[in-house]
């Protein structure tokens, strides 16, 4: 069984969703409604607001990685206050539409958040992943990378496999990919057994080394650039050939003819494409 985390005291939710009478949240309360009443008898108070700004920010922060979890901790609001600007939401006697309209406190807070990705808690992981593999192309085993991050090894491996990583992970990685690119891993203590192993791995899965990544510098953290490092001329007009149908839409008979390749070629380019996602 879990218990639910109640609000933090000095909150209007705390003194009237969950009967807490201490000081904080009484005045809280208390300053809210004298405001509320200040108001009201101005003619000013207006404490509803359109939810559809709301909305578009919420999912342009999605858009560079930060959840509704994150913005849930940035801002201190419920989950499901967040999320019902998201969509309808469902719970035991209690089915709500998705918002039209918030309070003007809770759209301050969200509309608060900037558009920053430094804010997000996962990140897509293409370039930690090359900059770890561009590293065991000079020499550095995963396991004495992983003791430099102060990572587990295991973990290492599984951001190899993974579409998405922590923010913190993948600012670590840079910044020691940054630092250790110019030099070979013997020089900072790889032995060179193991750092011999670690370049033969590189090469054999034709991972590019950090002098190729230095001629694409805006290229290492994108999906969409596939790189040519070690490659053969039938093998880049392969590559060629699934950009071309998998991102740019060219129907698969056109980027053949255009490349010069056989119906055949494209699709075997595709399957093995295939069959490198799945693994």
């Amino acid at each position: 069984m879990t218990s639910k985390t109640l609000p933090p005291h000095g909150t209007i939710s705390r003194r009237k969703h969950h009967g807490c009478k201490c000081w904080d949240c009484c005045e809280a309360l208390r300053a809210y409604s004298n405001a509320r009443y200040a108001a009201m008898a101005a003619g000013t108070w207006q404490p509803f607001v359109d939810a559809e700004p709301v909305r578009q920010h919420i999912l342009r922060l999605q858009g560079i990685g930060v959840t509704p979890n994150r913005i849930k901790i940035l801002t201190g609001l419920p989950l499901r206050t967040i999320t019902g600007f998201l969509e309808a939401s469902h719970y035991p006697s209690n089915v709500r539409c998705r918002k039209r309209n918030t309070r003007r406190e809770v759209a301050e807070k969200i509309m608060g958040i900037p558009v920053d990705a430094d804010l997000a808690f996962l990140v897509d992981a293409t370039g930690t992943r090359r900059r770890i593999q561009a590293l065991a192309a000079i020499g550095w085993p995963q396991k004495q990378l992983a003791q430099r991050l102060g990572l587990n090894h295991k973990h290492v491996s599984h951001i190899m496999r993974r579409g998405q990583i922590l923010n913190r992970t993948a600012s670590a990685v840079t910044a020691a990919y940054e630092e250790l690119r110019n030099g070979s891993a013997e020089k900072f203590g790889v032995s060179k057994i193991g750092a011999n192993r670690a370049r033969a791995r590189a090469t054999a899965n034709r991972w590019a080394p950090p002098k190729y990544w230095a001629k694409y510098p805006d290229a290492i953290d994108d999906p969409h650039f596939t790189p040519e490092y070690g490659m053969t001329k039938p093998q880049r007009l392969a590559e060629e050939a699934v950009w071309m149908v998998t991102v740019a839409g060219v129907p698969r008979t056109e980027a053949a003819t255009r490349l010069g390749l056989t119906f055949g070629e494209v699709d075997d380019a595709l399957a093995r494409n295939d069959m490198r996602k799945a693994a």
